[in-house]
């Protein structure tokens, strides 16, 4: 639905009353339940952000750069994409998805704090480390021929090895 048209025309590029056609409702609809274009948006990314925040909440608790922490951390952030492979695709693709206002922002402050998370140190290579262990896990998802499900292991293998490398 809004998703396919923010994927093909961009967020920028679809309207509200494109959705609306799409969807079979008027805009006023959809301005009742939403409010804006933004609000649609938020609320189509929200499971994302959401599941992001269940995912922080979890690994908030234990000490930050140990090993095990790391692997629960690395293979929780794979399976937070890969569950919301569309969506995290959306984001990826559209710079102005990434600066809007509320899911842009929100975004943006849970990768920071995974960075966090990750790095077992303030110190510049553990960040560099722990911003190629990222890296190594985003960046397949988004190539098209990757089966999460058989690939999994192999791109956390590369995740692991960016963070521990050097």
């Amino acid at each position: 639905m809004s998703l396919a048209l923010f994927v093909s025309a961009g967020f920028r590029g679809t309207s509200v009353r494109d959705i609306a056609d799409e969807v079979g409702v008027t805009q006023p609809t959809l301005y009742y339940h939403f409010g804006s274009k933004d609000g649609i948006l938020s609320a189509l990314i929200q499971p994302l952000m959401d599941a992001g925040d269940a995912l922080l909440d979890e690994l908030a608790p234990h000490e930050a750069g140990s090993r095990a922490l790391a692997t629960r951390a690395l293979e929780g952030y794979y399976d937070l994409i890969a569950g919301h492979l569309d969506l995290f695709l959306l984001v990826e693709s559209d710079r102005s998805v990434r600066s809007h206002p509320e899911a842009g922002r929100r975004l943006a402050e849970q990768a920071a704090r995974f960075l966090e998370i990750l790095a077992s140190s303030s110190d510049r290579h553990d960040r560099l480390a722990a911003a190629a262990a990222i890296g190594a896990v985003r960046r397949p998802l988004r190539l098209f021929d990757i089966d999460p499900i058989e690939d999994r292991s192999a791109i956390l293998a590369c995740a692991q090895a960016a963070l521990h490398a050097g």
